[in-house]
């Protein structure tokens, strides 16, 4: 198995926010008035998400 180098961290780590119930609420319906469900926008972006060439292993 090789070794990985992977990088030291040496800062503190970022403290944890939690959201209050309020705030959760304001967040998740900031991002339902902003994203849709319709089948045209979710149609587009599998569309544009797709691979379009093959990929073999030789």
């Amino acid at each position: 198995m090789r070794k990985l180098n992977l990088p030291i961290i040496k800062n503190r780590p970022l403290e944890v926010k939690h959201l209050s119930m309020d705030d959760y609420l304001k967040f998740v319906e900031f991002n339902l008035k902003y994203t849709t469900n319709s089948r045209k926008t979710r149609n587009y972006w599998r569309r544009r998400a797709a691979v379009k060439v093959p990929f073999v292993l030789k």
